[in-house]
């Protein structure tokens, strides 16, 4: 599906989430948190909202979002080749290329920690660890870092959803 368009289809998948055994409802969180742009952090969030369990979420999230990001990593050289060949309208490139553009120069200032702590705030987890690769980090070091950096926002969304739950209770 496409989250581009409001046609109502995740709402309706996070409904049917809601509704099922909490073995789908993990696969589920681990689903979203596959989805570029929405990853661990998004995942995490709205799984606690609609009532699952904490703990569970936060690890189908960090699943969900480094399986996505190692599939990635590990293709990246066939991955930089689909993204070149790709026909794309004007906008879309002009996007691409300013996240691209953002990411390297995030690269230049704090290299790959940075890159991966920063980048679900500015790029997203998947552009990121790519960017790192095309500035020549090796791909072990990608690997180690963006897992940190999953672990770390999803515990740390976690953490701010179960205090803002027991603010307002």
């Amino acid at each position: 599906f496409k989250l581009e368009k409001d046609d109502g289809k995740l709402e309706q998948f996070l409904q049917q989430l809601q509704d099922s055994s909490p073995i789908l409802q993990f696969l589920g969180v681990m689903l979203v948190g596959m989805i570029p742009f929405l990853e661990g952090y998004f995942a995490v969030p709205v799984g606690i909202a609609l009532g699952f369990p904490a703990v569970m979420t936060i690890v189908a999230a960090i699943v969900g979002n480094w399986i996505s990001v190692m599939v990635v990593i590990l293709a990246s050289d066939r991955v930089r080749q689909w993204l070149q060949g790709r026909k794309s309208s004007e906008r879309k490139q002009e996007k691409q290329n300013k996240r691209l553009e953002r990411g390297q120069n995030l690269f230049q200032k704090y290299g790959v920690p940075g890159v991966s702590l920063l980048g679900p705030l500015l790029i997203g987890d998947h552009i990121a660890a790519l960017v790192c690769i095309a500035s020549g980090a090796s791909k072990r070091y990608v690997m180690i870092w963006q897992t940190i950096a999953i672990v770390v926002w999803a515990v740390g969304m976690g953490i701010l959803v179960l205090l803002g739950i027991n603010v307002i209770k």
